[in-house]
């Protein structure tokens, strides 16, 4: 009964988070050179472009059943910072990075700590965002974030989404939980019959 009562509170806790994140996308697009540090999934804008030979393929990410790369460029705003920009998916380690001047538009993102089965990064292969260590390589001051674009820029390269939103099971798992609980005291309950009847036999 515990248990389910404790998936009761995740599922509320869930439904909550995952209404802070729909909402998060009616607010308005940010120009990101004009705040310091934008809030996580925070709607944002960029005037610039793309800075040349920096591009990044992240590996072995699938898109729709097929395997491929997460294609990363380096973009630079008109205040002169860097940003690393996720631009989406491609079959292929596309290198055309489109030249002039851009607006681009997309969510701001903190990367993920890496999982158990994620290899480490060996430039050139990554497998994993680390702004920090890509600084280094890239030899340039990234932004402590990245931007998840809403368009990529090519049409061979599929953009991604830029909120990944969880799915809500606990109402299921809470209903399971109680289950189990009630089919314990049934079962506890008749066992206590079984033996009052063998006392009085």
């Amino acid at each position: 009964m515990g248990l389910g009562t404790w998936q009761i509170q995740r599922h509320t806790e869930k439904k909550a988070l995952l209404e802070s994140l729909i909402q998060s996308q009616n607010n308005p697009r940010e120009n990101l050179d004009l705040i310091q540090e934008p809030e996580l999934f925070q709607p944002l804008f960029a005037e610039g472009h793309f800075v040349l030979g920096k591009t990044i393929f992240l590996q072995s990410k699938v898109y729709h059943g097929k395997s491929g790369v997460y294609i990363l460029d380096v973009f630079k705003t008109q205040n002169g910072q860097f940003l690393l920009v996720q631009r989406g998916w491609s079959a292929t380690q596309s290198t055309l990075i489109p030249s002039g001047s851009w607006k681009i538009e997309g969510v701001a993102r903190i990367p993920s700590a890496p999982t158990f089965f994620q290899p480490d990064n060996a430039p050139p292969n990554y497998f994993w965002i680390d702004l920090k260590a890509l600084s280094q390589d890239l030899n340039l001051p990234l932004l402590p974030y990245y931007l998840v674009l809403n368009q990529s820029l090519d049409p061979t390269i599929f953009p991604t989404d830029p909120i990944p939103l969880p799915r809500n099971n606990h109402l299921e798992y809470a209903i399971t939980w109680y289950t189990l609980a009630l089919a314990l005291i049934f079962m506890l309950l008749w066992s206590r019959k079984q033996q009052k009847e063998k006392e009085k036999g």
